[in-house]
């Protein structure tokens, strides 16, 4: 990205973080489904963590305890719960919900918090991103797309809906930490404290005899977790400090469609009607609302 301006590397490391989180949720879903999610989390974070705190750790700002308990408490809750929800329903449902809740929460917050009433617009992607949530949650009860396991597909719709809150809180807790004069890769570095014990935890309760190891699959666990969780999250943040705002909410709004684009190449899952249906709404009222709070911005400098 050296010969590109640093914009246009911010906007390509951002589509970049985005494809390949897609892909990661995939293949995680049809290779991995034998690996536990806690082992899975586990190994991810681990590799994630040594990695941030080796080579990102500098910058940290005035110390504050409760956005930072609350950043690891809530990276643990979001990254055990949504790979949870993998295991459960598709992907393209799963990251769906999961970011479908974050505007609801904010109008929600907001409008407690400032007493006043959700603009009109603001209450019609709410409208438009509950009706697309309200189909695919039907598309995952009849069983549409993929679910691999016997078991009602609910927990997996709840995981995803824990997750979107959980990713809420992370966004409100890294903003009060950089607030402080921390540097993004310090928060990175300083917010797996809790989803490392918690996942290896959880991962020790299970039967070491259920997994048939083979260095194929240990090779696969490896690189889906590199490629899926700790490239993205640094193209990610490299996308967020060299580019505007709305480019990134445009391209982070495209990750369900995404998902569901790159699950036909996966033998695993099958075309599901409603679950493009619901994607759809999903992805059109994600856009408006960030097309609105573009051409919102622009009105001052005008």
């Amino acid at each position: 990205m050296g010969n590109l301006a640093p914009a246009d590397a911010g906007r390509a490391a951002v589509l970049a973080a985005v494809l390949l989180q897609a892909i990661g949720k995939v293949v995680y879903g049809t290779a991995l489904t034998a690996v536990p999610s806690p082992l899975f989390v586990f190994v991810s974070f681990s590799l994630t963590a040594l990695v941030f705190l080796l080579f990102a750790r500098k910058g940290a700002g005035e110390l504050a305890w409760a956005p930072l308990v609350v950043l690891n408490v809530a990276t643990a809750v979001t990254f055990l719960s949504f790979f949870f929800a993998l295991k459960l329903i598709e992907p393209a449902i799963a990251v769906a919900v999961n970011i479908g809740i974050g505007p609801l929460l904010a109008v929600l917050i907001a409008w407690r918090a400032g007493g006043g009433r959700p603009s009109m617009h603001r209450l019609g992607v709410c409208a438009g991103i509950l009706a697309g949530c309200a189909v695919l949650c039907v598309s995952a009860l009849r069983g549409s797309g993929f679910s691999p396991e016997s078991g009602s597909p609910l927990p997996g719709l709840a995981a995803s809906a824990v997750a979107g809150i959980g990713a809420v809180a992370i966004t409100v807790a890294s903003r009060t930490l950089m607030d402080r004069g921390w540097q993004p890769g310090a928060v990175l570095a300083h917010r797996f404290y809790a989803v490392v014990p918690a996942s290896l935890l959880l991962s020790l309760g299970l039967d070491p005899a259920s997994l048939a190891w083979t260095p194929g699959l240990a090779f696969l666990l490896l690189a889906v977790a590199l490629v899926g969780v700790l490239i993205p999250l640094y193209l990610l943040q490299f996308g967020i400090r060299r580019c505007d705002p709305y480019t990134v909410m445009v391209t982070m709004a495209a990750l369900p469609a995404l998902t569901f684009v790159i699950e036909g190449l996966s033998p695993a899952y099958a075309w599901s009607w409603p679950t493009a249906g619901g994607l759809l709404i999903l992805t059109a009222s994600l856009a408006a609302d960030v097309v609105h709070a573009r051409r919102k911005a622009k009105r001052p400098a005008s």
